[in-house]
């Protein structure tokens, strides 16, 4: 792979493909390595900080030469408010220095000083013109005098011409000159005035006599042109920059006159707009002092463009100062600080873009080709192959990551071939467990359902067997009832007996009276009759019932033919009797001769009679032990019933589950030969492996 891009092959035929579609189709095909990634990232992050850095610090530097170049303007203003305003304080200086010097001049004509002189002697000093000749022809400064008339200091000599040409001799000082108020308060003025439509800058001092009355003044001063020439010309001279100049506005005397201009020079400006019609000198006299921007048109045809101007004020002579340039000329430093900026950067780029290219190469691609062709060879299997790490940064830290990763697969892929092998004779053996499982279960699930079908065939004959026992119990208590009526039949037998032995006793005492009772007899004989052959069938009958109850029933049955026998007996002994009747009703004397014989069989019958009462007793008590025996076997064919019902659901749950486990191992055995198979398939993907030999 390359170090810097991946070209695929490619198989169409470029030759008859445009210049812009094969270069398009090459761009396409490219794929940068991580060197040319990092490289692009790193040109593209320098490029960023670069631009980013040269705008900021242009625009930074912008900012700071437009500010300079603006503190500049700011700082020429100053220096031309200041030159303008020390020429002026000088001009003033000079003119109070002349005042004094002219004053002088007058005490030296009258040999005393003013202040020791009467106001008559003052005014025939001040009124001497010669005075004032003389000393403007000295000091090329105007001069007058004053005196003092009612409120008004009137010129009694000058050497200042008035508008007709001729001195102003004999003029009023104007109520509008400033210095009137502070003269005749006796105090100086200093400053400019305006003498017959000119401007000067005077010194006005008063004249006091003795007596400290004001009775006149002097005034020196000069002409605020001829003056202040000298700076008004360096005013003329200066140039800011390419295109920038000083100028002076008139704020006093003229408001709005341009004083010194490029080009405006002696006009009224105050109306003068720029291109938006802001009426920009207007706004310094209103303001005085402050920055202003405005757009102005050079010329005929040209294009407004911005200019700003940096004004401030004099104080005394009113005027405003000003100075201006157009704002592109005050940014052309920065733009061109700006551009060579830029222009070192896109020079600056490609250097930095090769230096990245070639240490990227040297320091980055070559090792990484290296790690990757070690990871390629383990990526194919080769796990011997022999990883060095010779530096401690990135990629050597990369290299010790694929070395502990190589050393890690070599050891989880020896495990595994071991591991595979101990799986698949693990599946091998469960698969063998499983199969013997399976068959067990099966012979369990038809052993459970052969066992199931026999509890269900015994819970049938419980059910049949818990029907017959009720059917037992419903018979005993039957048969119990049919021997308590036996019992009741032979007690009255027992009583008949009883009676018959009674009856035979009175026959023997009363044997006569036995004829008279033979046929009462015959009828008592009849009912024995009847009740001998009852008891022969309730014999029968106990016969039956004892045959059926088995061993428990064999005393029972015994009774029972005792009973027959007894009846037949009873049967007989009536035959017997009613044979006697007959004989007694037809021979009274042989029934005589056999009462005594019929009284002991009267009496054996009464104790025949006792002992079947007795046997019918005992048969009433097995016959209420059979009633109660015949319940408790009807109760326990019952739970029998029921512990069988619970036994085949039970077994049928077992049916069920037999069936769960048989398909659950039928499952685990499918499960166990995918486990085989997965084993198999470890052990043929291990294979393709290189490990050492001791680990093989």
């Amino acid at each position: 792979m390359s170090d810097i891009i991946k070209v695929k092959n490619r198989t169409a035929n470029t030759t008859s493909e445009g210049p812009r579609a094969r270069l398009l189709s090459w761009l396409h095909n490219i794929h940068p390595g991580v060197a040319m990634k990092l490289g692009m990232i790193l040109v593209v992050c320098i490029a960023t900080l670069l631009i980013g850095a040269s705008f900021i610090l242009s625009s930074y530097l912008s900012r700071e030469l437009q500010v300079n170049a603006l503190e500049m303007i700011k700082t020429n203003t100053r220096i031309f408010h200041n030159s303008i305003s020390n020429e002026f304080q000088r001009v003033t200086r000079d003119a109070e220095h002349y005042s004094n010097v002219y004053i002088n001049n007058y005490q030296n004509v009258a040999n005393k000083p003013l202040r020791y002189m009467d106001s008559t002697e003052l005014k025939a000093v001040l009124s001497n013109p010669n005075t004032n000749a003389h000393f403007t022809e000295l000091t090329s400064v105007f001069a007058s005098t004053f005196i003092l008339q009612g409120e008004q200091f009137v010129r009694v000599s000058s050497t200042l011409l008035a508008s007709s040409g001729n001195t102003a001799t004999a003029t009023a000082l104007g109520h509008d000159n400033p210095a009137l108020p502070l003269l005749l308060k006796n105090k100086p003025f200093s400053g400019v005035v305006t003498l017959f439509g000119k401007q000067f800058i005077s010194h006005y001092e008063p004249i006091a006599d003795k007596y400290g009355q004001v009775v006149g003044a002097v005034a020196v001063g000069f002409d605020v042109k001829q003056s202040l020439q000298p700076i008004i010309q360096r005013l003329l001279n200066v140039h800011i920059g390419k295109d920038g100049y000083a100028y002076v506005l008139d704020a006093g005397f003229e408001p709005g006159r341009m004083l010194v201009h490029p080009s405006l020079s002696n006009q009224q400006a105050i109306n003068i707009t720029d291109a938006n019609g802001f009426k920009l000198f207007a706004d310094m006299l209103e303001h005085k002092n402050g920055i202003t921007y405005y757009n102005w048109v050079s010329g005929y045809g040209a294009l407004p463009k911005t200019k700003v101007a940096v004004y401030e004020y004099v104080e005394g002579i009113n005027w405003i100062i000003a100075t201006t340039n157009y704002v592109d000329d005050v940014a052309k430093s920065s733009n061109l600080v700006r551009n060579g900026l830029l222009l070192f950067t896109a020079l600056l780029l490609p250097i930095i873009l090769l230096l990245i290219a070639v240490a990227s190469r040297f320091l980055i691609s070559r090792r990484l080709n290296r790690v990757l062709g070690i990871a390629q060879t383990i990526a194919e299997g080769d796990l011997t192959v022999d990883v060095q790490v010779d530096h401690h940064d990135e990629i050597g830290e990369l290299l010790s990551a694929v070395e502990m990763m190589r050393q890690r697969l070599h050891s989880l892929v020896g495990g595994m071939v071991s591991h595979a092998n101990s799986v698949h004779q693990a599946s091998l053996h469960i698969t063998e467990a499983v199969d013997g499982q399976a068959s067990t279960s099966v012979e369990t699930s038809s052993s459970v359902a052969e066992i199931t079908s026999t509890m269900e065939e015994l819970s049938a004959s419980s059910t049949q067997i818990a029907e017959h026992s009720r059917a037992v119990v419903d018979i005993a208590n039957q048969t119990l009832e049919d021997c308590n009526k036996g019992s009741e039949s032979m007690s009255q037998l027992l009583m008949r007996m009883t009676d018959i032995d009674t009856d035979n006793q009175q026959n023997m005492r009363e044997i006569m009276m036995l004829g008279n009772k033979s046929t009462e007899i015959s009828r008592v004989m009849v009912i024995i009759n009847s009740v001998a052959d009852q008891t022969k069938l309730i014999a029968f009958n106990a016969a039956l019932e004892a045959a059926s109850a088995g061993e428990a029933g064999k005393r029972f049955s015994v009774v029972a033919a005792e009973i027959r026998r007894l009846a037949d007996s009873v049967t007989e002994s009536t035959v017997e009797i009613e044979n006697k009747i007959s004989e007694i009703q037809n021979a009274i004397n042989r029934l005589v001769l056999n009462a005594e014989k019929g009284g002991e069989s009267i009496k054996a019958g009464a104790i025949a009679c006792k002992v079947s009462a007795e046997h019918l007793n005992d048969i009433v008590v097995t016959a209420e032990q059979t009633s109660t025996a015949a319940l408790q076997i009807s109760l326990s064919t019952q739970q029998q019933k029921t512990a069988s019902n619970q036994v085949v659901m039970a077994l049928r749950e077992i049916v069920v589950a037999s069936n769960y486990t048989s398909q659950s191992i039928k499952d685990i055995l499918v499960v166990s030969q995918d486990m085989t198979q997965l084993s198999k398939a470890l052990k043929e993907a291990s294979s393709s492996f290189t490990l050492t030999e001791t680990d093989a």
